[in-house]
């Protein structure tokens, strides 16, 4: 008999949130020193960052296409989150890592993540995570990032989960959850379902 599945994330969950918060300041401290554009500022910490995004990289590259220029924009900022997290290491929330571990001889685990596809091995590496998922889901380098798409493709593939396990609370997807009838599980209650 198959295991129930599991759908995670990682922000929040078994990484701090400031370990995906930090790299983006940084990857916008980067392009406002590659452009001198001091108005890029402005995008840090917003919902909708990845419009300034477009904007620093169409000025960055302006001669590639819209897919090289979010390549590059990605690969820049997995790599600042790999760096923050080896930097600092006490961003791994040890206490989850323990019961999410503890999870896997009754569940199947699956990681639905929008870091890149490209990177997030590394980022598993880094944190020392690995031999956690049983499978990951990650957005396309060359794509902005999108968890709905991904949370479609994922029921796609391997069925709807009994549970989706989160670290934070991210309305625009705790609403498509719900209205997927997926069953929203808080870090905090994890010992309900091990």
């Amino acid at each position: 008999m198959d295991k129930p599945i599991i759908f995670t994330n990682l922000d929040g969950l078994l990484i701090e949130h400031e370990a995906f918060i930090e790299p983006h300041k940084t990857w916008f401290d980067r392009v406002i020193e590659k452009t001198g554009d001091k108005s890029l500022e402005n995008w840090k910490g917003r919902e909708d960052y990845f419009k300034g995004v477009n904007i620093a990289m169409e000025k960055i590259m302006p001669n590639t296409t819209s897919e090289q220029r979010t390549f590059q924009a990605r690969k820049w900022y997995q790599e600042d989150v790999i760096n923050y997290i080896r930097d600092n290491p006490n961003v791994i929330i040890q206490r989850n890592v323990k019961k999410i571990k503890s999870l896997k001889q009754k569940y199947k685990l699956i990681l639905i993540t929008t870091n890149a596809r490209d990177y997030i091995n590394k980022i598993i590496q880094s944190s020392n995570l690995q031999n956690i998922y049983d499978k990951i889901i990650a957005s396309q380098t060359e794509k902005e990032p999108d968890k709905e798409d991904l949370i479609r493709k994922a029921i796609k593939e391997f069925g709807k989960p009994l549970y989706y396990l989160t670290g934070k609370e991210d309305l625009k997807i705790i609403n498509k959850l719900k209205e997927l009838d997926i069953k929203i599980i808080y870090e905090k209650d994890i010992g309900k379902i091990i």
